[in-house]
């Protein structure tokens, strides 16, 4: 994925979605600039599909305002550079598990992110028994749950 060969004035509303192994592997500038500049609101339902998860629960997640998001959908508008943040977060979250699986699996087919979205609900020992879902509305939390992804691909569950 080569975002930086898009011209900064280029409308992005028809931007095909790159896969989420594709976000969690490009450069971290180029994530930046199109975090900066939005990314379509119709890649939120990439993302339900994704997840498995429906509007209201993945904005519940995401800590985002369903009715603004509706209107973004409806008028085929840009996310905010927050709302994209958010989106895209947990994006990079579903191509890092299908790195680990594709780096350590064997190479059997996989629902990453419906894996994902069913290991957010469960608690975890490292966020004090807390469900990971309760802190992905955060950066902070997103890069957490990042680093217990992480730890499940060399064994140490934190």
């Amino acid at each position: 994925m080569v975002i930086t060969s898009i011209p900064a004035d280029t409308g992005l509303e028809d931007l095909p979605m790159p896969s989420p192994l594709q976000w969690y592997e490009a450069p971290l500038a180029e994530r930046i600039d199109l975090v900066r500049r939005g990314v379509p609101a119709s890649w939120l339902r990439h993302t339900e599909a994704a997840t498995d998860l429906n509007r209201s629960a993945l904005c519940e997640l995401l800590g985002l305002k369903l009715s603004t998001l509706n209107r973004k959908l409806l008028k085929r508008s840009l996310l905010s550079p927050d709302e994209s943040e958010r989106l895209m977060g947990l994006q990079r979250l579903i191509g890092q598990v299908e790195a680990v699986v594709r780096d350590c699996g064997d190479g059997s087919p996989f629902g990453a992110g419906r894996w994902l979205a069913d290991w957010l609900q469960r608690p975890n020992r490292a966020l004090g028994g807390e469900l990971p879902a309760s802190v992905m509305d955060t950066a902070e939390g997103r890069e957490q749950v990042g680093r217990l992804i992480g730890a499940q691909r060399s064994g140490s569950y934190m």
